[in-house]
């Protein structure tokens, strides 16, 4: 995969799919859902963009997330760095692993050890 398509629909397994062969995800960029999710899941269909900014302690938001009325999923940082801890650990780890860190660092602010 070239590369990853801002503001256009994609699943969370096609990112992790893309950044686990090797595609270098844009920390810069965040995952939004349509949805407010507790839980993460490969099937979530999310969109990618830009960072909130912060105004007066207030974030705020692009005009597309507010067009679509999007919430937002994950950090951009955060989640690869979630995918890349993971795979460091287990070269060849399977998405339910992933899924499972990506989970436990939104809960935690800590990354899960698989070993």
């Amino acid at each position: 995969m070239d590369t990853l398509k801002v503001k256009e629909p994609i699943s969370i397994n096609e990112i992790i799919e893309a950044i686990r062969s090797g595609y270098d995800f844009d920390d810069d960029l965040c995952l939004y859902a349509s949805e407010e999710v507790d839980q993460i899941k490969t099937e979530i269909i999310c969109y990618l963009d830009d960072y909130p900014e912060v105004i007066n302690d207030e974030d705020q938001y692009s005009e597309f997330i507010n067009k679509h009325h999007l919430h937002l999923l994950y950090y951009g940082e955060q989640f690869k760095d979630v995918m890349l801890n993971v795979l460091h650990q287990r070269q060849h780890a399977s998405s339910d692993e992933i899924i499972k860190a990506l989970n436990y660092y939104m809960e935690n602010d800590d990354f899960l050890d698989l070993k």
